[in-house]
């Protein structure tokens, strides 16, 4: 995988994004995000679908993508797989 992180902002609210995580993420991720927001923390929700994602694909984490491709794919898998469980973003 490579690393295409360019570093953090130095941002001490745990729950906003770092600038280049956030610059991932499409406008419907951040929309999605912020609608939990209201609810429960973001940087732990993203964690969480990333977490569940390299579980599930631990051959494209380690071999096929960069960071930021597998943020959006864990993302949408995340919400396509627990959309009963969360407030829509529409």
């Amino acid at each position: 995988m490579s690393n295409d992180y360019q570093g953090s902002n130095g941002d001490n609210d745990p729950n906003q994004f770092d600038p280049w995580v956030q610059s991932q993420l499409s406008a419907y991720h951040v929309l999605w995000l912020e609608k939990q927001g209201d609810v429960m923390n973001k940087t732990e929700l993203l964690k969480y679908a990333l977490a569940e994602w390299v579980v599930r694909h631990p051959n494209d984490w380690f071999k096929l993508t960069n960071v930021g491709s597998a943020i959006r794919s864990a993302l949408d898998e995340f919400i396509a797989r627990h959309k009963e469980e969360f407030i829509a973003a529409e």
